[in-house]
Order: structure tokens, then sequence, then C-alpha cells
């Protein structure tokens, strides 16, 4: 028995939807034509053998063989175009005749996915042809090929092998297969979307279509008149999560197989609010969200107090590094700001064996410790081992294991007033050995290297990378040998980007880094605080409380030149910074903050005629100003810290 008002209602989904070029589509595939995005066009031969490649591409091979381009001439010869209606059983027939199961032409003739989708293009396609054997021998070959468990894949491509045999169940009415189907789609839910909303996949590309996905099968049960199951409740709140992962730009933020996009399609309140940057929609209720399944999202605002696209916006991602399409991305970071993706991930570039492809998914080409030459392994788990969120800062600690015989430790630290990330990295090693700080910048951001550490620029906006503990660095742009300083621009598209490096020596390597705009007093104080030990205190025993929120000057005393030729002006904070200027003398300067108990901070000479420090006791401070020039004369000033 058939169902053909079953094979056209099933008829549905973002597989099977017209298009704008709808027309166009039609008449190239009476001409010969096919075009299959992100490809080309290209001319079908009269009788395909099933064996083309004129791409040498794998997912131009899976697209060919979904048969999925047949669905314009479907729906044409629904509405009566008998001409579309003769081009798609010829194809349809001759791909069949070629291709019987397991034997194929090429291995993408029923590769996973690829068949499920197909099932479904034929299925529908009865609704063309009518009960023709040829057609229906090949529905029960399909059947019996996508029952068998050894042919399932995990991921979105098992999730459309189940669909194929759910619509193969319903559309041949038997109860059995539809069964067998429902089963593993309730079960394949609950291992797809957690109970945050969260997708399996490790992309946030994929989360959007995974969400289009779903939502489209559940549709197909209500068709049928089978009930949603309760866990379909997860699917509610994956709005939420892609509206968190749309950055200020209005674009997701680029973690694992992602080039871009958004979430428009979904019109869900929330999504409309940041791809129309608040214009329209609602607002989400907290300005950091942080997922059980490997994902924190933390930004300055919603628009309240700067505007909307000047939002500071900081992604970081854990969990497995074999996630279906996740990259070995563990720990690793974005940053964006005043309108800017400063730094950025690599995009996924193709789906096929490439050294461009194994650099954009590897370690190499994300905000991580990189240990050049070892092998990061694949079944790595990168754990979350500590959160905090206060009303100052948010402040997530990773253990990284992906390295034999390797600890890596990274600790965030979000500063909110100030609107800039602390990054701590700490590595073990058992021998000697170079390890790697990497920062990879966004399209059109330019780096300089600096003795504090990187500046990073776009037109006549910066923010600076500082390196807090000093170290060598490098900037790296388009090499490619090894490969460094590439991005993703598009299908097996890739443009040089620069790629900022740290240098450290092993066993033992630290590295903190601050990153925002330029911030004297951050810089300066945290500088002189950070050894490996803020990897594990209290944030507020590392940072001091003037970093963490709003300070206020509350005295400036300017000292006139004297006999030394320095002025010196002193300013004092509410929280405890103090900080020096000098005009006159040098060009190089020192500053000494004596103590009242007669411990001295000091600084080593450079051409920087500026300091700032922390002390809990300023009013009772002295500061001590030196000043030397090119013949090593060297003058000294002291003043009193009012």
């Amino acid at each position: 028995m058939v169902n053909l008002d079953a094979a056209r209602r099933q008829a549905l989904g973002t597989h099977f939807r017209p298009s704008a070029d709808e027309d166009a589509k039609v008449n190239d595939l009476k001409a010969g034509r096919l075009t299959m995005a992100p490809h080309k066009a290209w001319s079908l031969p009269e009788e395909p053998t099933w064996r083309e490649n004129p791409f040498q591409d794998n997912n131009w091979q899976f697209q060919y063989h979904m048969l999925r381009w047949l669905d314009p001439l479907r729906r044409a010869a629904n509405r009566g175009d008998v001409e579309a209606a003769q081009r798609w059983e010829f194809l349809a027939h001759s791909w069949i005749t070629a291709n019987p199961p397991g034997a194929g032409q090429t291995r993408w003739s029923w590769i996973d996915m690829s068949d499920g989708i197909r099932a479904m293009e034929l299925c529908h396609g009865l609704t063309v042809v009518g009960e023709q054997e040829w057609l229906l021998s090949s529905l029960h070959d399909h059947v019996a090929w996508l029952s068998e468990p050894s042919h399932l894949k995990r991921g979105n491509h098992g999730f459309h092998q189940h669909v194929g045999l759910f619509v193969l169940g319903v559309v041949l009415e038997d109860p059995e297969v539809t069964e067998l189907a429902l089963e593993r789609l309730f079960d394949q839910l609950a291992a797809a979307y957690d109970e945050q909303g969260a997708n399996e996949e490790g992309s946030l590309g994929y989360h959007l279509q995974n969400y289009e996905w779903w939502n489209d099968a559940l549709t197909r049960l209500d068709l049928e008149g089978i009930p949603r199951p309760e866990l379909s409740r997860r699917l509610d709140l994956a709005p939420q999560l892609l509206a968190h992962a749309t950055s200020p730009l209005g674009r997701f933020a680029r973690i694992g197989d992602t080039d871009g996009g958004n979430p428009r399609r979904i019109n869900h309140p929330l999504t409309r609010f940041v791809v129309t940057q608040g214009r329209e929609g609602t607002k989400p209720d907290t300005t950091t969200a942080v997922y059980d399944a490997g994902y924190a999202f933390l930004r300055s605002g919603w628009g309240e107090d700067r505007p909307y696209q000047d939002e500071t916006f900081v992604t970081a991602v854990w969990g497995r590094q074999d996630k279906v399409h996740g990259h070995r991305d563990g720990s690793s970071v974005t940053f964006a700001a005043d309108g800017v993706q400063w730094l950025d991930d690599s995009g996924k570039y193709y789906y096929g064996k490439s050294p461009m492809r194994d650099y954009v998914v590897g370690r190499e080409s994300h905000n991580v410790v990189v240990m050049p030459g070892r092998t990061y392994r694949r079944d790595t788990e990168v754990s979350l081992l500590g959160r905090t969120e206060t009303g100052d800062y948010v402040d997530l600690i990773f253990g990284d294991p992906g390295y034999d015989d390797v600890g890596i430790l990274r600790r965030l630290i979000y500063l909110k007033a100030r609107r800039q990330l602390l990054v701590l990295d700490s590595v073990e090693t058992p021998e000697s050995t170079v390890v790697e700080q990497r920062w990879n910048c966004g399209r059109g951001v330019e780096a300089q290297r600096l003795r504090t550490g990187f500046i990073l620029r776009r037109e006549k906006k910066s923010i600076h990378v500082s390196t807090l503990n000093g170290g060598p660095t490098e900037v790296r742009r388009g090499e490619k040998n090894p490969l460094a300083g590439w991005t993703s621009t598009g299908w097996r598209r890739a443009s040089p980007v620069d790629q900022l490096a740290v240098t450290g020596q092993g066993p033992s390597c630290f590295f903190p880094t601050l990153i925002g705009s330029w911030d004297e007093a951050a810089v300066d104080v945290l500088g002189s605080r950070m050894t490996p030990d803020a990897l594990h205190g209290r944030v507020e025993d590392v940072i001091p409380s003037a970093l963490l929120a709003r300070d206020h000057t509350v005295s400036v005393v300017e000292h006139a030149q004297d006999n030394t030729g320095m002025a010196v002006t002193v300013s004092r904070t509410d929280r405890g910074l103090v900080r020096a200027v000098v005009e006159g003398g040098g060009p190089f300067y020192a500053f000494y903050l004596v103590k009242p108990d007669g411990s001295v901070e000091r600084t080593h000479y450079n051409r920087r005629a500026s300091r700032t420090f922390h002390t809990e006791t300023p009013e009772s401070c002295r500061l001590r100003v030196f000043s030397r020039d090119e013949a090593q004369l060297m003058r000294a000033r002291t003043v009193e810290v009012a």
C-alpha cells in the first residue's frame, strides 16, 4: 500500500522548500544545467554515469547522490509541467538503475544523510510518476538500508537517516518501519539537545540548522497525528542560546564549523532583538550565559549605555574535542568590542581532506596554548573546573589534558567595569619544550608588536593584547609552511590574517595577558602581581578592588619642576590607585613606591613617563622618580602621595 497523500504532505521543510529562483532552477534542469550551492553551475551529461565529480569536491558528490536537487522538477510537475515530470522520472530512474544498495557507482551513492534525504525525495516523487515498480522497489531498498544499524551515523547525519525512514514508513503505510524510525528519532533527540537547549554538534551554524530540522521533524509528526515527545520542550530553549551566541555585530560567534550567519530565520522575540541590534523583539534577561555543553557568552550590555554594536562580547568554549562539527578549540576565546571583531575563530573552509581544512579545525588556528610539533588528541575533553560570577566579574577556569603528559590550565576573568578580559595560562611539561600562546585577529585587523605586547588596529579604533610578564612575541600572516595566520572566507576560500604568538619555554610556562582598550593602570598593577599563584586564588585576592569596580579620582597634586628638571603630577583614587606623571628629564624613567613599612615596589627604566601603583595606604606613601639621560646621568626626586 502507498499513501500518496502522505507523500504529498510530507514534502516540507528546509530541504523541500521552494526558493526565490524556483523557475530558473526548473528551466536549468530541463536544459541540463545543475547548480548546487556553494558550487558553480555544471552541464549534466545526457546519460549520467553517476560517477561524475566535475569539481573534485566531496560535498558536490554528496549532494549529487542526495537527489534533493530534483525537487524543483517535482514541484513543477505537481503544478502540471509535463516536461518537468519527464525530466524528474528520467533522472530518478537513471540513478536507481545505476546504484543498487551497497553497490553504487561511488562511495557517495549510499553515504549517510544523503541516503535519508534521497529516500524522502523518492517518496515525494510518487506524486509525479505514481506507483511504478522501479520506484517502489527502490523505496523498499531504502527501507532495508536505513533499518540496518551498521549504516547509521551520529549527529545530524543520523537524524536525516531517521527522518527518511519515518517518511518511508508513513508513505508505504508500514507501522513497524514508522515505529522504528520514531524510536530512533526520540533517542536521538535526547542526545542532540540537553536541558538547556544546547545542541551536540559543536557549531553555532549547526545549532541553527538543527533547530530548523528538528522543528520540521516535529511538524511531520503533527501531520500524521503522532504526539510530540516530552523532550521536544528542549527545543524551546534553543532560540535563547542562539540569541546569546549572536555578537553585537549581528553575526554568530565563529565557533566550530561556522562562517558567519545569524538567527534571523527563526523570528523568535529574543533572536529578533539581536539581529535588529535591539530595535525589535525582547532583550535577553542576562548579559552572561554559560551552557553545560561547553559555551560561555559574556557581554557588557544590550545597548543601554552605549551603541548596541559597540558592546564588548566574549566567547569561550570547552568540552569534548571530537564533536561532529566542532574544532580542537577547548578553552579558546573570541573578543569583539567597539564594533570590531578583534580576535576570531577560523571558520570551516571545507568538508574534505586538505591541509587548510586540517589547519582551521586543528589547535593551531585557535586562540589557545599550542605546543608546536606535538599532537593534540581529538578524544580529549576540556573541563570547566570552576565558575564564578559577581556584579564585578565573571571567572572561568579550564583544565586541558589534550597533549600527552602536559598539564594546561587557563583562567579567564572578565572585568565588567573595564570591559577587559584577563587570560592566565599555565603549562607544565615533563621536559624543556617550546610553548606558544596564540591569538588570531579578525579580518581587517592589523597587529603591531609593542614592548607591552601588541596593539590591534582597525581604521581609527584599537585595542591592546598586553603580555603582562613579557616574553618573545611575533606576528605571523599568511604563512604556508607550516600554515599560520589564515581564516576561512567561504567554501574552499581562505585569506591571511594576523596571528599573534607569545613564546615560552617549558617545563613551566605562565602567560598572563590582558585584552581590551589600553588601560595603563590595569597593565601596571596586574603586571606587578601576576604569578602562577593567580590561577588558584580568589579573584578578590588576585585583582585589587580598584580594577574590579568603578574607581574615582579623589586628589591630584602637581609638584612643580625643581633642580632635577622634573615636574611630577600625582593622582590618587578612592580605591588605592596612585599614578605619577613626569614632565622634563628623561628620556628614561623609573618609579619607586615607598610604603609605610619601608618596603619598595619598583619598576625598571623605560621610556614611559608615567606609572600606576596600587596600595592600601596611599596617603602614607612616598614616590621616588628617577630620570636618566642618554649619557647615563641620573637624577631622582621624592614626592609625597597626598
